[in-house]
């Protein structure tokens, strides 16, 4: 059966790591910070690297948005089959109504410092302001996406666990 389903948390809740246990057990599963997004100017639109180190004004002018063109081909590419995109981007809510379920990772602040500082894919988090942000943010991000229907899985569990109640999930009528 042919599907969509968005895999969102904030930065730490395990997204890269259960978009990649879904593409080792077989299915089309993808990491938006693997090529699918990146920062632009608010005003410009013009698309620039993120800073080593990050300020809260640089990111007061700046966000990180779906590469459009890039998600348009993957929906195509993927027409008739289950499709998984592991994101958190400014725009994502613009294609909230492009899925068929929105799954909405969580962890407690405390495991979230932890697997931002000991991470060893990405920097981002690791910097105190970027950190910051992740964790002042998360109650408005989470509200937002339980308020647009998404379903919620507790990340602090073993990966096992986490990615098998998102494919219990896939049963269930859309």
């Amino acid at each position: 059966m042919a599907a969509r389903y968005l895999i969102t948390g904030v930065a730490g809740t395990g997204k890269s790591t259960v978009a990649h246990q879904l593409h080792k057990r077989g299915y089309a599963a993808y990491d938006a910070d693997s090529g699918f997004s990146y920062y632009v100017n608010k005003k410009t639109r013009q698309r620039v690297p993120h800073p080593k180190t990050p300020s809260l004004e640089w990111y007061a002018k700046h966000e990180r948005i779906f590469d459009e063109n890039v998600l348009q081909d993957l929906f195509q590419k993927h027409t008739g089959e289950q499709l998984f995109l592991a994101s958190i981007t400014a725009n994502q809510s613009k294609y909230y109504p492009k899925f068929d379920k929105i799954f909405l990772l969580t962890a407690n602040d405390k495991l979230l410092a932890h697997r931002l500082k000991s991470r060893t894919t990405s920097d981002f988090g690791k910097h105190p302001v970027d950190l910051h942000r992740v964790l002042s943010g998360r109650p408005d991000f989470d509200a937002e996406l339980r308020a647009a229907g998404a379903i919620e899985i507790d990340s602090s569990k073993s990966i096992e666990t986490v990615v098998g109640q998102i494919l219990d999930h896939l049963n269930e009528s859309l």
